[in-house]
């Protein structure tokens, strides 16, 4: 479980964020998360676990790619959807979930 004052600060940066769990993973929903400058599309919905998944120490889930950015992009069902994620490990889990997704969101400046 998220600490309330870790979802708190995620809120500051996209709003209506919860918490979601499925087959035993956590995940933190961010409806309407702003991807950085120059990114296409510039805002997604996006999915963040912050434990491991498939071999990533974390890893952040896209309703759609981003073009140009971010490298071997992958779909993924959760949640009864489809998402997108890029090759980006070693985002660490010991981090606050804010900082994890700072960490995942450089790889596509």
């Amino acid at each position: 479980m998220v600490a309330a004052g870790h979802l708190q600060e995620l809120s500051a940066l996209c709003e209506e964020v919860r918490e979601i769990t499925e087959g035993g993973k956590m995940y933190i929903h961010l409806p309407r998360l702003r991807l950085p400058r120059g990114c296409v599309p510039g805002e997604v919905e996006g999915l963040l676990c912050v434990q491991e998944y498939s071999g990533y120490a974390t890893r952040l889930f896209l309703s759609q790619p981003v073009a140009g950015r971010g490298a071997n992009w992958s779909v993924h069902h959760i949640l009864g959807r489809t998402w997108h994620s890029w090759s980006w490990n070693n985002v660490s889990a010991q981090m606050r979930p804010a900082e994890i997704l700072a960490e995942h969101l450089r790889a596509l400046r």
